[in-house]
């Protein structure tokens, strides 16, 4: 075999394979540890779902068996991070398998920049009709064994307003505040001044392509902020905070992967004095 033709072939293999693996989904598991979360929480379980995109590889029978992926883990809350759907005709449908999302507190949501720009009143309803509480530039208290933790969430960075007033409001340096993000790159406008503890993102897809995060070491600070490099996939810590970026479960524009498979979040909270530890 010529060295040509085996440039074309590995070429094919991995597009081929580029192809394939949106439709390879997985469970990511982390476990959260930090001395502001109580100690009734101590296990808390938490599914965060983000880009779900139901239209393209996503369709009924993907969305129904992740679902109940999600009710046989048994979380206590369902956190859902926004992009929905490819299309409006999709919000519904999309929703009403949603609806059947079982967790002990239910199911809390905030919209992606597809929700926003396809439909936010028909998504907004949606959610309504499905008993899904939306965190868009809002905040709940999640009250558990007679003690209590904060869940919040801003509005779009491209399409909406942000609003993390609601989130911190009424709250004391000693609560456990967890902030939800549609984009990562709101991580950048979180003041100092405000105690979030956890942000929860997705919007990237975590790339598409693995190799990507690793432009965040040689780009200027100003490109990195601009596409959140830094912020593509997976666990870090920024200023303090621990912060879980999803790669998501669809895809939009592009339907590739590489090295970055759809996945489902499921935390477990545990009150120590350590910042976090993975598993």
């Amino acid at each position: 075999m010529t060295r040509k033709k085996l440039y074309s072939l590995l070429g094919l293999t991995v597009l081929g394979y580029a192809f394939l693996e949106p439709y390879w989904h997985k469970i990511k598991k982390y476990e959260i540890e930090h001395k502001q979360i109580p100690e009734n929480f101590d296990g808390f379980k938490i599914a965060f779902l983000a880009d779900i995109h139901f239209g393209r590889q996503v369709g009924s029978k993907k969305l129904e068996k992740m679902v109940k992926e999600v009710n046989r883990w048994g979380a206590d809350v369902v956190i859902l991070g926004g992009d929905y759907i490819m299309h409006k005709r999709y919000i519904y449908p999309c929703f009403k398998e949603l609806a059947k999302l079982k967790s002990k507190y239910g199911t809390y949501a905030v919209m992606g920049n597809h929700d926003v720009t396809e439909s936010l009143a028909d998504t907004r309803r949606a959610m309504r009709i499905s008993d899904i509480k939306n965190i868009n530039n809002a905040a709940f208290w999640i009250k558990h064994k007679g003690q209590k933790i904060r869940l919040g969430g801003v509005g779009d960075l491209r399409t909406q307003n942000q609003h993390i007033e609601p989130t911190i409001k009424n709250t004391r340096f000693e609560d456990y505040i967890i902030l939800v993000t549609h984009n990562p790159r709101y991580l950048y406008q979180i003041k100092d001044k405000y105690d979030i503890n956890l942000v929860l993102a997705g919007h990237t897809h975590g790339g598409q392509f693995s190799p990507l995060k690793h432009l965040s070491k040689i780009v200027p600070a100003f490109v990195d902020e601009a596409i959140a490099f830094s912020y593509l996939s997976g666990q870090c810590e920024k200023d303090g905070r621990d912060v879980i970026v999803s790669n998501g479960i669809g895809t939009a524009k592009f339907p590739l992967r590489i090295m970055t498979r759809p996945e489902m979040v499921y935390i477990t909270l545990r009150p120590s004095k350590k910042r976090y530890k993975k598993r």
